[in-house]
């Protein structure tokens, strides 16, 4: 079979099953679900700045519920006692090249 009758052979599929209108449907159904969300969001935010420009005192109490909320969630998620974190050891820093040659020449003295 040839290159053009394959094609040819995937265009009449396609009419037949009728692959171009499912997908305008589908693409239709997106749209309208996502302008309906994006909508929702919308007025979410709005009464979400109005409450704010209403009532200053309980946004800024929000405002500190929600980082205690998100510190919390972070301390519980990676805050395990078992592994504490690694520090840095206090003094002075060496490099590993000072470590090598220091290996070498007390391999070559003891030689």
């Amino acid at each position: 079979m040839r290159l053009a009758q394959v094609s040819n052979r995937v265009a009449d599929l396609s009419e037949q099953y009728e692959v171009p209108e499912k997908l305008n449907r589908m693409s239709e159904k997106i749209s309208d679900g996502m302008s309906v969300a994006g909508q929702a969001a919308r007025q979410g935010a709005l009464r979400a700045y109005h409450t704010a420009l209403e009532h200053p005192k309980i946004s800024f109490g929000g405002v500190i519920l929600a980082a205690a909320l998100v510190g919390g969630l972070l301390w519980f998620m990676f805050g395990d006692e078992r592994r504490p974190v690694q520090r840095r050891r206090k003094g002075p820093r060496v490099r590993a090249e000072a470590e090598r040659r220091k290996r070498t020449r007390t391999a070559r003295a003891s030689a």
